[in-house]
């Protein structure tokens, strides 16, 4: 990536005529960039067009529409930029992601964009057909719908999603504990659910699914509900216990304190489970999701099929995470970014299967100590021996015989089950270095090859 060569290729289906001609494209924002959208249309209007929003400590930010110029430099240019503004309207509070409306039986029409903030707002995106920089036609993202609860007041909303079996449904995850499932074309909430004992800090409905969907938040659970019978909940997966000098320690910055090469001492740590900040659904494999803890450098991959505990983990940042999201064209490959500046892409496959191979080894050595166990069972309650065998000399040396390979397989299989309890490890496959912490990152879903960071005020566009 950083050389501007891709490192490997993706079939899309982008169209000749309107694919970017470079490997690094640039679109550079008068304001910071905290969350970024792909069009999720592949006409030659939309295919390449992104929607991003600022993050300003005062109540103008902005939510601004760029697409690809079809004048744009193929030679690689770093300080001219290859997106144009074509759209551009205000929020009172910064926005903690955007998604466009997905497409279901057809383009949707009009082109809906959603954003959570303060609460769930959509615009509208038309075209005027009037002129707009860099060869492009301008449009307008006229406002649609502002959804809260309560009219008086509404808690701040940390993250959405949105259905792509039903584009009517989207789901919200709010501070106050609660998810709330919306009717975009009422406007009206169908369902909300306390769905944590803590505020909710992401949700997503599972790929390929109306129904199922999972939360995760600050208490460090990942939660999955279905909307057909929500008296019931699974807890996918709870965040490993963690240590912190405590708050009341009045020692706490003071290096000198503590022993040389010993770190904190225990008398001064305090246990708290680390919030879960974001997840993501496989979106080709419903038994996959990704997530973070706060302050975390690892992306923990979760098997719904075994809740509890990480199969994965995807360890090479070398600071906090902020971002996740799996490839939408392949169930094994994801990509991660965060304060350390790097982009990191990874592939899972080979862990995969070589946890599931563990698997199947740990369940066959279960089963023949289960065998061995009722054969020593049946030894030593004075079962038939054999004809050659009529002395309680070698019917005990047979029963301590049998007795000694149960318990040695019994052992076996335990220890087998105890390696698939230990998450894998997976170094990055690719990486990327940005010039300042990468806040957000979007996969085009309908050109795969190329994924889209935010970072200070530049939005660069890679291809793989």
């Amino acid at each position: 990536m950083s050389s501007g060569s891709p490192y490997y290729s993706v079939t899309g289906v982008t169209p000749d005529s309107m694919s970017p001609r470079k490997e690094i494209c640039n679109y550079f924002s008068a304001y910071p960039v905290y969350s970024l959208a792909w069009s999720r249309r592949d006409d030659r209007n939309s295919m390449f067009r992104m929607a991003l929003s600022s993050f300003l400590e005062e109540p103008q930010n902005r939510v601004q529409v760029v697409q690809l110029s079809p004048q744009h430099d193929p030679a690689h240019t770093p300080e001219r930029p290859d997106f144009g503004l074509v759209a551009e309207t205000t929020t009172d509070y910064p926005l903690t992601k955007l998604l466009w409306q997905p497409i279901a039986g057809g383009f949707a029409q009009p082109d809906l964009l959603a954003g959570a903030g303060d609460s769930l707002r959509i615009w509208e995106c038309e075209q005027t057909g009037e002129p707009a920089e860099m060869g492009l036609s301008k449009s307008n993202l006229r406002p649609r719908a502002k959804m809260a609860t309560r009219a008086d007041y509404s808690a701040p909303v940390t993250s959405f999603d949105w259905n792509q079996i039903d584009p009517r449904l989207i789901i919200t995850s709010s501070i106050d504990t609660t998810c709330t499932v919306w009717d975009i074309e009422t406007q009206q909430a169908k369902t909300q659910l306390i769905a944590h004992d803590r505020e909710v800090f992401d949700v997503s409905f599972v790929s390929n699914s109306q129904d199922v969907f999972v939360s995760a938040g600050a208490d460090g659970s990942i939660r999955m509900f279905d909307l057909r019978a929500l008296e019931h909940s699974t807890i996918l997966y709870e965040a490993p216990a963690a240590v912190a000098p405590s708050s009341s320690d009045p020692n706490i910055g003071d290096s000198s304190y503590y022993p040389e090469n010993s770190g904190i001492p225990t008398a001064h740590l305090a246990s708290f489970t680390p919030p879960l900040l974001r997840l993501s659904c496989n979106a080709l494999d419903p038994n996959y999701i990704a997530t973070f803890a706060l302050d975390s450098h690892i992306v923990n991959i979760i098997d719904v099929r075994n809740p509890g505990s990480a199969v994965v983990n995807l360890v090479g940042h070398q600071g906090p995470i902020h971002t996740v999201s799996w490839s939408p064209s392949s169930p094994s490959q994801l990509c991660s970014a965060g304060a350390d500046s790097r982009v990191l892409v990874w592939d899972i496959h080979q862990a995969l299967a070589t946890r599931q191979h563990q698997q199947r080894q740990a369940m066959a050595a279960a089963a023949q100590a289960k065998q061995l166990s009722r054969l020593a069972a049946t030894d030593k309650a004075g079962g038939d021996l054999g004809d050659d065998m009529h002395s309680p000399k070698s019917a005990a040396s047979v029963s301590g015989i049998q007795t000694s390979n149960a318990i040695q397989a019994v052992a076996q299989a335990a220890a087998a089950q105890a390696l698939t309890q230990n998450p894998s490890s997976v170094a990055p496959s690719l990486t990327y270095a940005a010039r300042l912490p990468v806040n957000s990152l979007a996969w085009h879903s309908n050109s795969p090859e190329w994924i889209s960071i935010g970072f200070g005020n530049t939005v660069q566009t890679l291809r793989l």
